[in-house]
């Protein structure tokens, strides 16, 4: 297992975002989360890069705790994004 979130609940303020979300990577799958504005896509991605901190849950990469952890750690495990935003490469 690459990847595993399991219950994970994350806040931004009063507000509930997350409410028990549940992830698992295996090596070689693709992964794809889909939902309209507001689902907590994004929120999702930011608490397993450490940018949100989860109020509860596990998040686990390569069988290691990461939740909690500050992004620049999480960064250096080999977990990034990159937001595409037009064109990437100029033509």
């Amino acid at each position: 297992m690459i990847l595993k979130a399991d219950d994970v609940h994350s806040y931004y303020g009063k507000s509930h975002i997350l409410q028990g979300i549940s992830i698992h990577l295996e090596p070689g799958n693709l992964v794809c989360l889909l939902g309209r504005n507001g689902v907590g896509k994004t929120t999702s991605l930011k608490s397993i890069m450490g940018m949100v901190k989860p109020a509860k849950g596990s998040i686990l990469f390569r069988e290691k705790e990461i939740a909690g952890r500050q992004p620049y750690e999480i960064a250096r495990l080999g977990i990034g994004s990159f937001r595409r935003t037009g064109a990437s490469f100029r033509v």
